[in-house]
């Protein structure tokens, strides 16, 4: 493990003393991309264990230009493999500046959300004049986005999917051109940067290894 992130271990362990149930944490080691996950509590809210995947808002995050006095993000949503919401936060760890590794806490709001929907349905049967509030469910930044996947298989598999479904295809009749735009977004996104990643576009485009690495040599020389 990388020793800065090893270093983050006892604030980790602090944070699992404290949670409820319903909070994941993970801590990241961004040294193996394909095997980040070094420690996790609470793994079940994503489905996730030691040794998974940087998730696809991870790898943004190792591609992207973060101001260096940005020691983390604002609330955002995510939502497990499963479709869960959930509302997270991530801790950026770095080491020279370089980001090395992140301290993740990923809360399941799925009963605060049941909770609201109740209190709502209570408070239409209220007289007239008497109000009833919902739980509040906390500001979170619907603009960023994170899919907590177990696997690279999953990963690669669910961003395969979306691409086909917004142009109404399905994956096998993808054309040249819009699999040539496909490998450029995923490149863009760091998912090539997992280890296997080539194989799995592959299979998930009934395509061959070589022919994966053309497309991405293409995407490159752009």
């Amino acid at each position: 493990m990388n020793k800065t992130v090893e270093s983050y271990l006892p604030f980790f362990n602090f944070l699992c003393t404290i949670i409820g149930g319903n909070t994941e944490v993970v801590l990241h080691d961004f040294t193996d991309l394909s095997h980040s996950v070094v420690a996790i509590r609470n793994g079940h809210i994503s489905g996730r264990h030691v040794g998974a995947p940087a998730t696809d808002f991870a790898l943004k995050m190792v591609h992207s230009d973060i101001p260096q006095d940005q020691d983390y993000t604002e609330l955002y949503l995510s939502h497990s493999a499963t479709g869960k919401p959930l509302r997270s936060a991530s801790m950026f760890i770095r080491e020279n500046g370089t980001l090395v590794g992140m301290l993740c806490v990923n809360t399941d709001t799925s009963l605060i959300v049941q909770l609201k929907s109740l209190t709502e349905a209570i408070a239409e049967t209220l007289p007239p004049g008497v109000s009833g509030d919902g739980a509040v469910e906390g500001h979170a930044n619907a603009a960023i986005g994170e899919h907590l996947t177990a696997s690279v298989d999953e990963l690669v598999a669910k961003r395969v999917g979306e691409f086909a479904a917004s142009r109404g295809k399905a994956v096998p009749v993808l054309s040249v051109a819009e699999r040539l735009e496909l490998i450029g977004a995923l490149e863009g996104e760091g998912v090539f940067l997992l280890k296997g990643a080539v194989a799995v576009v592959a299979q998930s485009l009934d395509i061959s290894e070589p022919s994966v690495y053309r497309y991405l040599q293409k995407v490159r020389r752009r």
